[in-house]
């Protein structure tokens, strides 16, 4: 989770978000849509709008606005992953106890 408060942010991907992101402004604001530069599309989202668009793959940027505005981002995480995988590379570290009977 990201708590965007009064930010306007240039062209970027975010290469270590996972998949998806979701998007909810809130405030008294005007203007500061949200663009995904490669589908041409600019979202004049207002508060409590819902976007979710994949931040790893499409650049992304938001225009100038007036007033006050906040963005919660919620996004998944790559590093997510080797958690599963094996706790960061400390899995070796930790002793699991079974519960099953034997």
């Amino acid at each position: 989770l990201v708590v965007n408060l009064n930010a306007c942010t240039g062209g970027h991907r975010d290469p270590f978000d996972k998949k998806l992101c979701l998007v909810v402004p809130f405030g008294p604001f005007k203007g500061g849509e949200l663009c995904l530069y490669e589908t041409g599309f600019c979202f004049d989202l207002c508060m409590g709008d819902v976007l979710i668009f994949p931040s790893c793959d499409i650049t992304h940027f938001n225009l100038h606005f007036t007033g006050y505005r906040g963005t919660p981002v919620l996004h998944s995480d790559r590093q997510g992953d080797s958690w599963v995988k094996d706790f960061h590379g400390w899995s070796e570290h930790f002793v699991t106890h079974s519960t099953s009977p034997t």
